[in-house]
């Protein structure tokens, strides 16, 4: 019994695969703290009382920023409660760091935070997102990566505006206790999307 917690306990504290990208860990959140407010945080909005993410979803975003959203690293509160906002993954041109471990819940995408590894990418908005093509291609490779780790299919990467819709027939992961109303996100563009999963090849599911 006490093995096989061991196990379980160093399959979630473990990165995902690099898959033969680069990276970066040296911007990541202090777990310690993380961990206890994402459990309460889950445990208000979904009813789950755990930091654990089990992903079959990924959603991706713009992070409406010129540089580095620090951010998604520093702030300790957000709408009131804890945790602070962050995310799985930031990707800006070929660079990539990971601020969460994709097997721990992030606070990036409400209503499928329990579900879901989110990833930002660096750009003002949509057509600025648009003229970094290497910052798409970046996010093409990630998110194949990441889909071959965690045999999420095509169909489960979604874009923040398909989850702000908080429309179960669309977004059937979509859950919330205390507000399930839509919230009218655009990230990261319905082009930019198009050009992500044109990116990945077809075989990948």
């Amino acid at each position: 019994m006490l093995f096989a917690w061991m196990l379980a306990t160093a399959l979630v504290a473990s990165p995902a695969p690099d898959c033969g990208l680069t990276i970066q860990r040296d911007r990541v959140r202090d777990l310690t703290a993380w961990k206890p407010q994402i459990q309460a945080y889950s445990q208000r909005h979904y009813g789950e009382n755990t930091w654990q993410l089990d992903p079959v979803a990924i959603v991706l975003h713009y992070t409406v920023s010129k540089g580095f959203p620090w951010n998604l690293v520093n702030t300790a509160h957000f709408a009131g409660e804890t945790p602070g906002l962050a995310v799985h993954y930031v990707v800006d041109g070929d660079k990539i760091w990971e601020i969460l471990p994709p097997t721990v819940r992030s606070r990036g995408a409400y209503g499928i935070n329990h579900r879901a590894i989110n990833i930002e990418l660096v750009a003002m908005e949509a057509n600025d997102l648009a003229r970094r093509p290497k910052t798409l291609a970046t996010a093409a490779k990630l998110t194949t990566c990441l889909m071959q780790t965690y045999a999420i299919p095509r169909a489960k990467v979604y874009s923040h505006e398909a989850v702000s819709k908080m429309d179960p027939v669309r977004v059937p992961e979509v859950k919330d206790l205390l507000n399930a109303k839509p919230y009218g996100k655009s990230d990261p563009g319905e082009a930019n999307m198009r050009t992500i999963l044109q990116q990945i090849p077809p075989e990948v599911e």
